[in-house]
């Protein structure tokens, strides 16, 4: 019945028009390139994802997109607190390109991961489907961290990443706030990452981990704070990404070789990079701890291994 009355919708062609803060008009039909579906606390996900019928989550979010085929997709997120059960996995859908907002003039929604289940807990993971557009939301309380991305051309932009790592929901490491595997031209900007922190591994645990060939990204504009690990951490073959114009806080342990920005290596298998550039950035030169001394950019290695230490480069950085 589900199905149905959800397809029933679509195939009536109802045309929803509505403004997206910042982002213009949305025309979503049922046979357009562009969709827009609603999100709200008090919604239902066997509803149709209508203004007045939104859903409850996005895991009903991304069982409705799956039965629509269209080229891109818009969800926009009216306030409150969402709780996901689980990880949300983007594999299968047929969109290429998943955007969320929160509701224009509204307050930021948050996504609370405290209820989730399953071994890995990120909020979201391509998982090979779409490249993923958020924006503007406040995502805490996960373990393994806020996003995996897998494809290409992903945008995080304003956006909050708090109070996620095994401090908060022990049974596993925290990873990171966006972790890239083979993800590359990406761009991350404007966003606050802030108390990402792990009691146990504390080291484990970065505001982007960036890893497998994930290349030729843009990460700016950023605020980053409270970390247990090193902030932004590259490894195996990771290349030409740009790291400028952010602020570095109280980040990362005393530790031989870390840094805010790491090259790190891990295996005897895992290739060094290049053409990584950390510049013009702003850093306290604080660890963790608050004890001073941490580098804005470093190299390091598993005991064994030589260290990749042409991985990055430096330039315009001033310590505060």
């Amino acid at each position: 019945m589900r199905r149905r009355s959800r397809l029933a919708w679509m195939a009536a062609a109802v045309v929803t028009v509505l403004a997206v803060a910042g982002f213009g008009t949305t025309i979503a039909t049922a046979d357009s390139a562009s969709v827009t579906v609603y999100l709200a606390v008090n919604g239902d996900d066997d509803a149709d994802g209508s203004s007045g019928r939104p859903l409850k989550s996005l895991r009903g979010a991304r069982d409705l997109l799956a039965d629509i085929d269209s080229t891109s997709a818009t969800i926009v997120v009216r306030p409150g607190t969402y709780y996901e059960s689980a990880t949300v996995n983007w594999a299968g859908v047929p969109q290429t390109t998943i955007a969320l907002r929160r509701d224009g003039g509204t307050e930021r929604p948050v996504f609370d991961g405290s209820r989730a289940t399953g071994t890995a807990r990120y909020w979201m993971d391509s998982h090979g489907g779409p490249s993923l557009d958020v924006r503007e939301v406040l995502v805490r309380n996960y373990r393994t961290g806020g996003l995996r991305l897998d494809t290409d051309g992903n945008t995080v932009r304003n956006m909050i990443f708090e109070k996620l790592g095994n401090k908060y929901v022990g049974g596993g490491d925290g990873y990171a706030a966006v972790h890239l595997l083979g993800s590359s031209n990406n761009t991350i900007t404007n966003n606050i990452f802030r108390k990402l922190e792990n009691t146990d591994c504390p080291g484990c645990i970065h505001g982007v981990y960036a890893a497998n060939g994930s290349s030729d990204s843009e990460i700016t504009g950023n605020r980053f704070s409270d970390i247990t690990g090193d902030v932004v951490r590259l490894r195996n073959g990771t290349v030409d990404n740009l790291v400028s114009d952010n602020t570095f806080s109280r980040s990362g342990s005393a530790a031989t070789d870390r840094a805010f920005v790491s090259f790190w290596r891990f295996r005897s298998s895992e290739t060094c990079g290049s053409g990584n550039r950390v510049e013009d950035n702003q850093y306290d030169g604080r660890y963790y701890n608050g004890t001073t001394g941490q580098r804005i950019a470093g190299s390091g290695a598993e005991p064994g291994l030589s260290r990749c230490v042409n991985a990055i480069t430096e330039s315009g950085n001033t310590r505060i």
